[in-house]
């Protein structure tokens, strides 16, 4: 049984459809105007809603919008005796199931509605299922810090919903892509294809024929035709990293295809049409990019439908740790290193570091200290940080790393740097990635301490 909220101003066809409605064994509840069906909802949910357009005290889809989020979980039959093509696009833009043209056959009617609340059985039991996975999806995670939590709390939601354009602000190194792979993960598109595409990275020449493709011949190197990311993710997630750096003409482009959903391959003359949630992420502040237009105005406005803003890992100091224990666990296969831990010298030290690259420089800190560190344990002298951006930790503090008392910070960089070099096996290059420096400030600090290749390997 199914509670049903009949809005019909004809008395007759009222009383026809609330009685043939209950022979099949629903609970009817019928209003003649708008006012005495917003009472109702006052105090009820209805499963599903039959909407009289015009009525006597204003126009249905109107009361729809109205209590568009009241009836988010309810079927919406439109009823009305005028069939306009406006109304229909509309209703359906608002959710509704369907739009019927009186006179409406009632037994058609009764038949529809039951359809209608299977629909929604099947709805509300997918909703549920994709809350479920996306709780689990949140736990792997790691995330200590209500900030973080709060932005999978809100992106978890958005994932279940037919949000179409996502827009994720943050830092660079903030974890942007996480959430957009968790986005697509929690959502009904998860069987779907998820495309990612740097904007920054490719080149502007060939950058469109990668978002749209093109067809045999549009350009010189055009030798077959060739499909875009949106036409081969139809159905899923296409991930527009670094959206700020796209160039203003296809800006446009992008914005048309955002507001119809369809798009012509480069060379080409027919319309494609497909369905795809875009999330676009970006570093940049784009109101400010607005106002140097740079950033196109309706674009922005367009892909901020929904925005989700990560705070930077210094903002959320609770998740420091975690991380890097996750970061050290998942590490050792690769690196083939059995690391049990930080020294509690070593923790305070990365508590107190700033992060200005967040997760990512954290991941790529930790990953140099499990190289360099000599022990089961990580201690300070492992840790390579930006010492500019760690000034909230005294230097004094850390025990020294060869044993026997506290050393200046050019004896343990050199000892950094010594260690480096027979990690790398004497490659500069590589001990320079290690270090988190070019080359040339590695040969420079070869120079500085005196370390001649025979003297940074083994003993």
């Amino acid at each position: 049984m199914a509670l049903i909220l009949l809005v019909e101003d004809e008395k007759l066809l009222r009383w026809a459809l609330q009685k043939q409605l209950e022979r099949a064994g629903h609970q009817v509840h019928a209003a003649a105007d708008l006012r005495a069906a917003a009472e109702h909802l006052g105090t009820h949910l209805p499963d599903l809603v039959l909407l009289d357009l015009n009525l006597p005290d204003g126009h249905g889809l109107d009361f729809y919008e109205q209590n568009r989020e009241r009836l988010a979980e309810s079927v919406v039959i439109v009823m009305t005796a005028v069939g306009q093509v406006g109304d229909a696009v509309r209703a359906m833009k608002l959710g509704a199931l369907d739009f019927l043209t009186k006179p409406v056959d009632q037994a058609d009617l009764v038949a529809l509605v039951g359809r209608s609340l299977g629909v929604r059985s099947e709805q509300l039991e997918a909703a549920a299922a994709r809350q479920v996975r996306a709780q689990s999806l949140a736990q792997r995670i790691v995330c200590e810090s209500p900030a973080f939590r709060r932005v999978l709390e809100v992106a978890g939601q958005v994932a279940g919903s037919e949000v179409n354009t996502i827009l994720i602000q943050g830092e660079s190194g903030a974890g942007k892509n996480v959430i957009a792979r968790y986005l697509h993960a929690a959502s009904a598109r998860r069987d779907r294809p998820l495309l990612e595409v740097s904007c920054a990275t490719i080149p502007e020449n060939l950058l469109e024929s990668e978002l749209f493709g093109h067809e045999r011949g549009a350009f010189t190197d055009a030798k077959v035709t060739k499909r875009g990311v949106f036409e081969l993710a139809d159905g899923g997630t296409v991930v527009l990293d670094e959206i700020g750096e796209l160039r203003l003409d296809l800006q446009a482009k992008l914005l048309h295809f955002l507001e119809e959903r369809r798009f012509r391959r480069v060379g080409g003359t027919r319309e494609i049409t497909v369905d795809v949630r875009a999330v676009a992420l970006t570093n940049r502040d784009l109101q400010a990019m607005v106002r140097d237009k740079s950033f196109r105005n309706d674009l922005y406005f367009r892909l901020s439908v929904f925005p989700i803003s990560l705070p930077p890992l210094a903002a959320r100091t609770e998740d420091v740790l975690p991380l890097a224990r996750h970061f050290l666990a998942t590490l050792q296969p690769k690196l083939g290193r059995r690391i049990t831990g930080f020294t509690r010298e070593a923790e305070n030290r990365l508590l107190a570091y700033t992060w200005p690259g967040n997760v990512r420089e954290l991941r790529n800190v930790i990953e140099r200290a499990m190289v360099l560190a000599r022990d089961e344990e990580i201690g300070v002298a492992s840790l390579v940080l930006d010492w500019a951006g760690a000034e909230a930790a005294p230097l004094a503090a850390p025990a020294d790393p060869l044993g026997g008392g506290i050393v200046p910070l050019e004896e343990m960089e050199r000892e950094l740097v010594g260690r480096a070099m027979r990690a790398a096996g004497d490659n500069q290059t590589r001990a320079a990635e290690l270090l988190g420096i070019t080359r040339d400030q590695l040969r420079y600090r070869l120079k500085k301490f005196g370390l001649r290749e025979d003297e940074t390997g083994p003993a």
